[in-house]
């Protein structure tokens, strides 16, 4: 989840999330992301908060984490989640 792929990924994904629902995004094929793939997973969580939905992710990867902690928005992805695979 780079900047060379989020792209497409908002594009193919943007109508995947059911309306009025939790919906649940595994993450560990992720291995690699960078401040791009945080920033599709912000746009993801307005998309399903827009359609009165929930997003759950799961095995969020560490590097994202650590992204998450620079931009101070590990209680945006926070939520019910698993753990992050290391």
């Amino acid at each position: 989840m780079t900047f060379h792929s989020v792209s497409d990924l908002w594009r193919q994904s943007v109508e995947m999330f059911p309306d009025e629902a939790v919906f649940q995004i595994d993450l560990d094929q992720v291995t690699h992301t960078d401040s791009a793939g945080l920033a599709l997973l912000v746009e993801w969580l307005r998309e399903a908060a827009r359609r009165d939905g929930r997003i759950e992710f799961l095995n969020l990867p560490a590097q994202m984490l650590a992204l998450a902690g620079a931009a101070n928005l590990e209680r945006v992805l926070a939520g019910e989640r698993s753990p992050a695979k290391s």
